[in-house]
């Protein structure tokens, strides 16, 4: 119950976050195709994939709070223009 309700859109989701930031950074492809690339994985790739995308994430999101709000507001305007 808890896996069909939480988990497995949660881990949809991750997936999706982690296509479109692969996507900024790999010229040529969009997020959907990331996005179905890491889909055709094994489920342990695909783990390691979201493991390491929203790990370096997590370690920016640290990098950034040093520097205060400025920081972070920089940060994520960064983010959204890299997945927008």
């Amino acid at each position: 119950m808890l896996r069909e309700q939480v988990l497995t859109p949660a881990l949809r989701h991750a997936r999706a976050v982690s296509a479109e930031l692969i996507a900024a950074f790999w010229p040529g492809r969009d997020g959907p195709e990331v996005d179905r690339r890491i889909a055709a994985l094994p489920p342990r790739h695909q783990a390691l994939v979201l493991a390491g995308v929203l790990g370096l994430l997590f370690l920016s999101c640290l990098f950034a709070a040093q520097f205060g709000m400025l920081g972070l507001s920089l940060l994520f305007m960064a983010l959204v223009v890299l997945i927008a």
